[in-house]
């Protein structure tokens, strides 16, 4: 089987770029458990379209209070945003490799009354896939990913800090 090289490389590059939207796909599903839509929003609103609220949970910690006194240790109610209890699992691809033996040749050229201005262009090279040949080369394709958005953290560290402003000091 032949193909063009620009044509493997574009396909490579088509299938990480769906792997990274599979991703953050993944993202929004996991950040939408911990929110429910806030009241007045319209029925049927798609996350992260239109207002949310972060799931809570109340929890109670002690407290010290002085009373007459007496210095003891009574209940208090918190509201905890469930994001801030549970880990954030991380979808990320971090490296793409691809590891192959092709054999490279070089596409006959057109003729002159259809290449139409395309002599000053270089050749294409064609690829043969699964075949070993006198112009067979190993190949290593890497793609990296890109970072985590830094809104991702700060969501959840800005919640906690709503959490430790609760708490009592």
């Amino acid at each position: 089987m032949s193909i063009k090289l620009g044509g493997l490389i574009a396909g490579i590059k088509r299938a990480v770029v769906d792997a990274h939207r599979s991703v953050a796909e993944q993202h929004m599903e996991e950040l939408a458990q911990y929110f429910v839509p806030a009241a007045g929003q319209a029925p049927g609103v798609q996350f992260p379209d239109g207002a949310w609220e972060a799931r809570s949970v109340v929890m109670q910690v002690p407290r010290e209070v002085s009373r007459n006194g007496k210095v003891g240790v009574e209940p208090h109610n918190v509201q905890v945003p469930l994001i801030t209890l549970l880990p954030l699992r991380s979808h990320v691809i971090d490296r793409v490799e691809l590891l192959t033996t092709l054999d490279f040749s070089l596409a006959p050229l057109l003729p002159p009354d259809v290449a139409r201005g395309e002599a000053d262009l270089p050749p294409e090279i064609i690829v043969n896939l699964g075949h070993k040949g006198p112009h067979s080369a190993e190949v290593k394709i890497i793609v990296h990913a890109a970072d985590l958005p830094p809104g991702y953290a700060r969501l959840v560290g800005a919640y906690e800090k709503v959490l430790n402003a609760q708490l009592p000091t």
